[in-house]
């Protein structure tokens, strides 16, 4: 019994680090970060883009942002790598053993919340698709359960069925995609397509790239959870980077084209419009199956630094099962302007992590640390900074969207956060040497 409960805890490793043995080239993991970012979201901000933009400028700023994102998932995969730990093991390096508990609470939170959005979402869509494909009236509700349901499974199941997934859903996604611009290519005018005019509510380059960026910001903070499996730092870089640059653009890409070929942001219309039915329901279940699972799956290795007691399966188990509640009893309709003003408390914490450990105090980062309870229980200056870096990030987020709208900088709230947070914590070690150093002296004579 004992044994089998070991196994159950440590198979996906989520307090240690992944051993070497275990680790993928970074083709593999950068399908799943390509898997993760073909999802229905994408789909709606391309179509925005193309409906609010010329075609010249849609492309220049998914290409400008996803190339931005493609940077910084890059950067954060490598700290995945080199230490080998999920991104709730780092925080503890990071703001402490107490200190990480309340960043890891606010992420699930987050995390936990969208989840139910995302499946309430695929239950409007599945209901809209499967009635003008097989005449079927089924309940959006019924929808989102079996949906919620469905991507908690290989959540549950772990790293290996996200993989196994991805694999294979990556090239069918990416063919019928293609497959269907080809064919509305084949009934239109390709070189029109650059001089139509925009038809929706213009839209500024910025503006637009900054939404590119802040549409996956938060999962390249998190990166770590999947670049902890890659075999070498330079398979991490490299899955982060591609991953993010294409998993990021490709949708947008796709919705910006289908969009304007058809003329309406409704893209799961344009597929039904053109007899693709059935593809259109396929795309709809792989696509937010492939998006949801991971941040269940991430959420369970948080939860597994906060619950030492309980196997990260049953932990897994039971977030898949509340976020799901969540969009079965429509809450989530309600809870978005709450998630949106949590969501940038999350971008600060890559931020952080960077900082500390490519400047500051990367010999802090390995488990000996935590073994040996080398690790303080709070950091107080990375949670200063956090919160500071944090509430930089909801000045910024428009009160439209349930920020304060006090000011702009970059005009991506998320990445105002990450940005700050790297400053405030780079500025507190450069001005405030002595107490990393003495930190790093105490460990490491403590370790000795």
């Amino acid at each position: 019994m004992v044994k089998g409960s070991k196994i159950l805890l440590d198979q996906d490793y989520a307090r240690e680090p992944v051993p070497m043995v275990q680790r993928r080239s970074w083709v593999r993991l950068a399908l799943i970060w390509i898997a993760v970012g073909v999802d229905l979201s994408a789909l709606v901000l391309g179509a925005s883009l193309a409906m609010g933009m010329t075609m010249t400028n849609a492309i220049i700023a998914v290409s400008t942002g996803s190339l931005i994102l493609a940077t910084i998932g890059a950067v954060c995969s490598y700290v995945g790598s080199a230490t080998g730990l999920s991104t709730a093991m780092i925080n503890r390096f990071v703001f402490g053993e107490r200190g990480a508990y309340l960043v890891i609470m606010v992420t699930c939170i987050t995390g936990l919340g969208w989840f139910g959005v995302a499946a309430g979402f695929f239950g409007e869509s599945a209901h809209v698709v499967i009635n003008d494909v097989f005449g079927w009236e089924i309940g959006s509700r019924w929808l989102a359960l079996a949906g919620g349901l469905l991507m908690t499974l290989t959540a549950v199941i772990g790293f290996k069925a996200i993989e196994r997934l991805s694999v294979i859903s990556v090239p069918l996604m990416v063919s019928f995609l293609v497959g269907l611009i080809l064919k509305l290519l084949s009934d239109g005018n390709l070189g029109g397509l650059f001089t139509i005019a925009p038809q929706g509510q213009s839209m500024g380059l910025g503006t637009a790239v900054s939404l590119v960026v802040g549409a996956f910001i938060v999962g390249a903070a998190g990166s770590p959870d999947i670049s902890r499996w890659a075999k070498s730092r330079k398979d991490a870089v490299l899955s982060g980077f591609f991953g993010f640059l294409i998993g990021n653009s490709l949708m947008m890409f796709v919705a910006v084209f289908l969009s304007r070929l058809i003329g309406t942001e409704d893209v799961i219309q344009i597929m039904l419009s053109v007899g693709w039915g059935l593809i259109a329901v396929l795309i709809l279940i792989l696509s937010q199956w492939t998006t949801s699972d991971n941040g269940i799956y991430s959420m369970g290795l948080y939860l597994s630094v906060l619950f030492k007691w309980i196997p990260k399966r049953v932990l897994t188990i039971i977030v898949g099962i509340l976020g799901t509640g969540f969009a079965v009893m429509g809450v989530y309709q309600n809870f978005i302007t709450f998630l949106t003003i949590l969501s940038p408390f999350v971008a600060p914490i890559a931020g952080i992590y960077l900082i500390e450990f490519f400047v500051h105090n990367r010999d802090r980062f390995q488990v000996a640390f935590l073994k040996e309870q080398k690790v303080a229980p709070f950091y107080w200056h990375s949670l200063f900074v956090w919160m500071v870096a944090s509430i930089i990030a909801l000045a910024t987020t428009p009160s439209m969207d349930g920020g304060l709208g006090w000011f702009s900088l970059t005009h991506v709230p998320s990445l105002d956060g990450l940005l700050s947070a790297m400053l405030m914590q780079w500025m507190l070690g450069r001005f405030f040497p002595e107490n990393f150093v003495l930190e790093q002296k105490e460990s490491k004579e403590d370790l000795a």
